[in-house]
């Protein structure tokens, strides 16, 4: 059975009325894809001011 582990990164979305990331933070997560993170979801936090990404990978025996 496949196990996964997680990782959660929190970014500031820019942009007064729209949530929109910063060239900067593609490039986090282009790293971590390099790394074998895969983006499972994202989403707004309650303050409207962060995107919540959560991030999974297969777990190296």
């Amino acid at each position: 059975m496949k196990k996964w582990e997680y990782k959660i990164l929190n970014f500031k979305a820019k942009g007064v009325t729209n949530l929109v990331l910063s060239k900067e933070d593609e490039d986090e997560l282009n790293k971590f894809g390099e790394e074998g993170w895969e983006l499972a979801t994202s989403a707004p936090t309650v303050n409207g001011r962060t995107i919540c990404c959560i991030l999974k990978r297969e777990k190296q025996a």
